[in-house]
């Protein structure tokens, strides 16, 4: 049955009906939670609808948060009404090519402004709103009622291109005048029902095909079109959009039913509109991607607000990456130009491990950039070592290596990485080189797991040590020092940094972890010690740490994600000197790697309610969009939400990538390098299950299954 067809069967009104009843309904259940969750860490100042552990709505069209689509290649910011906010499109491969290479934000083609009876339709003059996004099939509506009518608004992005559709579906109740226009000028070739256009965003060319369905009769504007409605009241307007259009020989084609009588037939939009497939077959296929994403999934048998929380992780972090848009992942991907659009540590030390068991094709992106940007570290490092080799606390003295220098080749990655791979952070950041500790640890990991060749894995490894030994200094007892140099508690910068000098340590095992006998078999560097800070009671964040305050985890970090032996033989002290002490106004980070922390060390309970102050009072916005800071509503932040991912994966769940198997593992598998992936669960009292249903590994799918009620484990193959 054509659309047109099966549009007038009667099974439209039938929707229409059903969403009016819908959201009446829903209507009167405003502002009912889930009364299972503990109280957040502040008061939720938004409407929140009743949590849903597949859909994400928003029920207050005031609310100015804006929706995000994405698919690694573009974003796009979606407002209440469900048309595009100005300059809330942002493309992967659209960066300013000299100075700073920032993010550039685009302006919106999206939307339509629409009329009814002489008013003009927007949700907030509304009654019975609603926004959908269903994470099933990545598909957002937007309905609302208003002039005696009702609207529907449904857009879907392209899962592999820079392409999206919408279908607005107007249904005035009885005949009325309806007009519609683009909010942006716009010049339309038309014919019949169907129009095209070709356009550019800032020097960006796009193409757009757009369908008047159903129920119409009036005429085309410039910008629009003008008209009311016919016996079967319901009016659809359809719209595809392509940001990447491919350019294509043109080649004479007869007309197709005569869409463009007034076009020669070798025009482009005969040879485009082929390829112009509106909403339906872009929805089909972003469905149809999701469902095979979906085989991979976390159920929960526990609050459905953890349920929906989790799936909302893995909904916005398997959709932030692309494997083919050569580029990793800043901290708000493709949603914001916050940080401009840059790869910081968060792509590997935070998105990689919450994706690499579930969407390895994405995770590997983060470890393709760096590797294809190797030569990039390379020259920074030249650059750094003619400097003089300096820190924060000026140069270094010497050329570094007791003396000599050797033609061995170093890496030193950038704090602030984009388009060209060298460094672009304009203030004291740059003296934050953990970043090449960061990208190592990640190497390793990614070979470990079978993302790269060991092979390829050589060459970043023994040239991030290289850079070690050209950064440090002895010091009078004979371990290297590294001074000035900032820490991951941004809030200082100083000497010999624990999580620093712990990368340093562990890249002279090309991989190998922490396993004493690779350290002294395969060391490049025989005999290198590094100074780690430390007191009577326990290991301490820097030289002259007081205790007394920082911005976020740092000292920690030794025991995950580094997994230290000797730090987490004192993690309980370490957990009691430093987890009070961080900033309430930091990263939600923090209580990620706390709650990992907290679960390893028997602390489910604890474990439990630091992890829900991890993402509660950060997802506060519509559509659980993750917030950097519980004050601000700048979202999509990504490294929060692989934080709390991480907690699920690698505290809850127990999984642990190392050079051993962790005592008492329930299952385990070898991997490369001598590394080994195990599991051992330490369940929260909330949960009384989980199935993480084909978590992949090495090219395989397992599936593992764990209760509170039992210490029994499965771990069976997957689908």
């Amino acid at each position: 049955m054509r659309l047109k067809e099966r549009l007038s069967s009667g099974s439209l009104k039938k929707a229409v009906a059903g969403h009016r009843t819908l959201y009446v309904g829903l209507l009167l259940l405003t502002g009912c939670s889930n009364s299972s969750s503990p109280a957040p860490e502040t008061p939720i100042a938004h409407k929140q609808a009743p949590a849903d552990p597949w859909v994400l709505s928003c029920i207050d069209p005031a609310e100015k948060t804006p929706a995000l689509l994405w698919n690694g290649l573009i974003g796009v910011r979606i407002g209440r009404d469900g048309m595009g906010i100005e300059n809330g499109l942002f493309a992967i491969d659209e960066y300013e090519k000299t100075g700073e290479e920032k993010i550039l934000p685009l302006p919106n083609p999206m939307g339509l402004k629409w009329t009814l009876r002489g008013e003009t339709l927007d949700p907030a003059k509304g009654t019975n709103y609603r926004q959908n996004l269903d994470m099933r099939g990545g598909i957002l509506e937007t309905t609302w009622d208003q002039a005696g009518g009702h609207v529907i608004l449904t857009t879907a992005i392209e899962p592999g291109s820079a392409a999206l559709a919408e279908r607005w579906v107007i249904d005035p109740g009885t005949d009325a005048e309806v007009s519609w226009e683009s909010p942006a000028p716009a010049t339309y070739q038309h014919s019949g029902d169907v129009a095209t256009r070709k356009g550019k965003l800032r020097g960006r060319d796009f193409q757009e095909f757009l369908s008047m369905k159903y129920g119409v009769r009036g005429e085309w504007k410039d910008r629009g079109w003008k008209g009311s409605s016919d016996s079967d009241p319901a009016i659809v307007v359809e719209r595809y959009i392509n940001l990447a259009p491919r350019p294509v020989p043109i080649k004479p084609a007869p007309p197709q039913d005569d869409v463009f009588p007034d076009l020669p037939s070798n025009h482009w939009a005969y040879r485009d509109m082929a390829k112009a497939e509106l909403f339906d077959s872009v929805a089909e296929r972003s469905k149809s991607v999701w469902a095979e994403r979906w085989k991979t999934d976390i159920e929960i048998d526990g609050p459905v607000e953890d349920q929906q929380a989790v799936r909302s992780f893995l909904f916005y972090l398997r959709s932030a990456i692309h494997p083919n848009g050569k580029m990793s992942i800043s901290p708000f991907g493709l949603s914001d130009a916050t940080y401009n659009g840059h790869v910081f540590w968060d792509a590997e030390i935070w998105v990689f491990p919450a994706l690499a068991l579930v969407q390895p094709d994405a995770a590997k992106a983060i470890t393709d950039y760096r590797l294809a940007h190797l030569k990039d570290a390379e020259a920074n490092f030249e650059d750094w070592m003619r400097a003089g080799r300096p820190t924060a606390s000026g140069k270094l003295s010497g050329p570094g290596l007791d003396g000599e220098r050797s033609t061995q080749k170093g890496a030193m990655f950038p704090w602030e990485s984009s388009v060209s791979g060298h460094e672009t952070v304009p203030g004291p950041s740059k003296w934050e080189h953990h970043i090449t500790g960061d990208v190592a640890f990640e190497v390793g990991q990614a070979m470990a797991l079978g993302f790269i060749k060991d092979t390829d894995s050589y060459k970043p490894l023994e040239e991030a040590a290289f850079f070690w030994l050209c950064r440090s200094t002895k010091g009078p007892d004979g371990k290297y020092e590294i001074n000035g140099t900032m820490s991951p508690d941004e809030n200082h910068t100083g000497d010999n940094d624990l999580y620093t000098s712990l990368l340093a340590q562990w890249g002279f095992t090309q991989g190998g972890g922490w396993d004493p006998v690779r350290a002294t078999t395969t060391n490049w560097y025989p005999n290198v010690e590094f100074k780690l800070p430390h007191d009577d009671k326990s290991f301490l964040t820097y030289d002259g740490d007081t205790v007394k305050g920082y911005k976020q985890a740092a000292a920690v970090l030794a025991i995950y994600p580094l997994q230290f032996p000797p730090a987490e033989k004192r993690a309980r002290p370490m957990m009691e000197r430093f987890a009070d002490k961080v900033s309430k106004n930091g990263p939600a980070m923090t209580d990620s790697v706390h709650s990992i922390i907290w679960s390893r060390l028997g602390e489910s309970q604890k474990a439990y309610e630091t992890w829900r102050n991890s993402w509660l009072p950060f997802t506060a916005h519509p559509l659980m969009l993750f917030s950097e800071k519980r004050t601000k509503d700048t979202c999509y932040f990504t490294t929060g939400a692989a934080g709390s991912l991480q907690s699920v994966l690698y505290g809850f769940m127990g999984f642990r990538l190392d050079w051993k198997k962790q005592d008492g593992a329930a299952w385990s598998i070898p991997l490369h390098g001598g590394s080994w992936l195990s599991v051992k669960p330490h369940l929260p009292p909330a949960w009384k299950s989980v199935k993480f249903k084909n978590f992949n590994v090495l090219g395989r799918r397992y599936t593992l299954t764990a209760t509170t009620t039992s210490t029994d484990v499965h771990v069976t193959q997957g689908d």
